[in-house]
């Protein structure tokens, strides 16, 4: 059986070969000239692929135990089930989502999807990482990846502009992670997750009927070094912040969001998150939770920087996305300080507000992508908060669908948003970080004003007419409602989304002790 055992990675297997026959589907009808609209088959080849994939995920029958497979680089659990289908559940609706705007932008490239494609692949090894070396290998598949979306707009010097920017600072990035990684083999002698954990809970016992040694801590030291080990992970760790845009180190994502293709940049704000989220959790919470504890406070700081800047950088905004790059940087802020407390309830409330926020971004985005204004200059498609005028006039559903997620993730109660951010709220306190807490609310009441804003000149700018849309199609018009009565669901009943963040908490729980 163990000879069978790597078949447990069919699903990424499967993965892995389809974008291998989608190149060649696709470089055949790119040169028959009786196919001009190549990128709809692409696309819907492409969501055919995932549900597949999700298909082979939900017969994995194993994904409850800890297998390791290919010398224990790769881990299969419950975390990694659970947040790639998620993750693949999520991208199916941007491929859905992205569709009309690729065709308005003509963005007829089949490699587009096929990038895609291979960006999930490598967000899907990333939560499956159980080794420094195979987590370095998958940051870089899902990073070449996304440089190559940012500048996918061939005709516009932005979205060059915005590729070679992400390239330089994901570069650098990734060059941080290799160095920490290279320090902490150097020190340990492996980059293996799990050999790291044991590693450090080697028992007293263990030592002293070897080396025969009283002194725990002295021996510890003599084969360790735990100075450089937490130089070592300080840069790990400013790798991963880059990834996610925390401030200080976010100054990069404004102008890549704002130069990219919006289709881009909505798998930018959305998908990759709860990745990097999941690398941290194994690293940090796994292997290295002795000397995280120690640095706690740093992380704090980091946390209430990234809420500040994420609260205040928003008031000023007039262009729509780089007002919703403040709001994500603030959000990765609350995720976060739950992550900082280090306790059961902190766990749960960060993956509680990051299933959340992939959702409510989803609705987000899909309305941008959505709202095609008439524009006698067809080349702009970045939207200015006033191209949102009286859009309650033109389209009334969509404007109270815009303006409920938008409350919701601003923490308005009663809405779902505000009973996941309070729960951060509470295990803050819980954790006795008081002065975090007040300071995380205050900075939360202040957001608000940007989110209140946009309703307010949705419904009551003053204004002779509003702008004039598109008409959407009707398709995607119901894939809109869904997401909505989801979210209303998920106000209505937020147990289901407690009670899935719990079983994954208690689970992670078990292996780390």
């Amino acid at each position: 059986m163990l000879i069978f055992k790597e078949i447990q990675l069919l699903p990424e297997i499967f993965l892995g070969i389809s974008i291998i026959y989608l190149i060649i589907h696709g470089t055949f009808i790119s040169v028959n000239n009786k196919y001009l609209l190549i990128q709809n088959s692409i696309l819907y080849l492409s969501i055919l692929i995932i549900a597949m994939f999700c298909f082979l995920l939900l017969n994995n029958s194993i994904e409850y135990n800890n297998f390791q497979i290919f010398n224990n680089t790769i881990i299969l659990d419950y975390l990694s089930f659970s947040s790639k289908a998620w993750i693949a559940l999520i991208s199916i609706f941007c491929f859905l989502m992205v569709q009309r705007y690729l065709a308005v932008q003509k963005i007829n490239y089949f490699e587009y999807s096929v990038l895609i494609l291979f960006a999930l692949l490598g967000i899907f090894f990333i939560c499956s990482s159980n080794d420094l070396i195979t987590a370095y290998l998958s940051i870089e598949l899902q990073s070449l990846s996304f440089y190559i979306m940012a500048a996918m707009k061939k005709d516009s010097a932005f979205s060059a502009d915005a590729g070679l920017k992400y390239f330089i600072l994901g570069a650098f990035s990734s060059s941080l992670f290799l160095f920490g990684s290279s320090i902490l083999y150097g020190v340990s002698g492996t980059t293996n997750f799990e050999d790291l954990k044991n590693l450090f809970f080697l028992t007293y016992l263990e030592y002293e009927s070897i080396y025969g040694v009283d002194n725990y801590s002295f021996v510890k030291h003599v084969f360790i070094d735990g100075g450089l080990i937490q130089f070592a992970l300080v840069f790990i760790f400013v790798s991963l912040l880059f990834k996610l845009a925390v401030a200080p180190f976010h100054l990069w994502s404004l102008d890549i969001y704002e130069g990219s293709p919006s289709s881009s940049t909505f798998f930018f704000a959305v998908v990759p998150k709860l990745a990097i989220f999941i690398l941290i959790i194994r690293i940090f919470y796994s292997s290295f939770f002795e000397y995280s504890i120690k640095w706690r406070y740093y992380i704090v700081v980091v946390a209430m920087l990234t809420v500040i800047v994420g609260s205040f950088g928003g008031l000023e905004q007039k262009k729509l996305k780089s007002l919703l790059a403040y709001s994500s940087i603030s959000h990765m802020g609350y995720t976060l300080i739950a992550f900082s407390t280090g306790t059961f309830e902190g766990m749960q409330s960060m993956l509680c507000y990051l299933f959340l926020y992939m959702i409510a971004g989803l609705c987000i985005w899909s309305i941008f992508l959505l709202l095609q204004l008439k524009y006698k200059y067809s080349k702009k498609q970045n939207k200015d908060l006033t191209d949102l005028n009286l859009l309650s006039k033109s389209n009334n559903i969509l404007a109270l669908f815009f303006s409920t997620v938008l409350l919701s993730i601003a923490g308005l109660p009663p809405m779902v948003g505000f009973l996941v951010k309070i729960g951060i709220f509470l295990v803050s306190i819980e954790a006795s970080m008081y002065f975090v807490a007040i300071l995380s609310i205050l900075c939360s009441v202040i957001s608000t004003f940007y989110y209140i804003r946009i309703v307010k000149i949705m419904y009551f700018e003053n204004s002779v007419a509003g702008k004039l849309y598109y008409p959407i199609q009707s398709n995607i018009s119901i894939l809109v409602v869904c997401l909505f009565y989801f979210l209303l669901f998920l106000f209505v009943n937020p147990t289901l989304i407690y009670l899935f963040s719990y079983k994954i908490t208690l689970l992670l729980t078990m292996t780390v002790v």
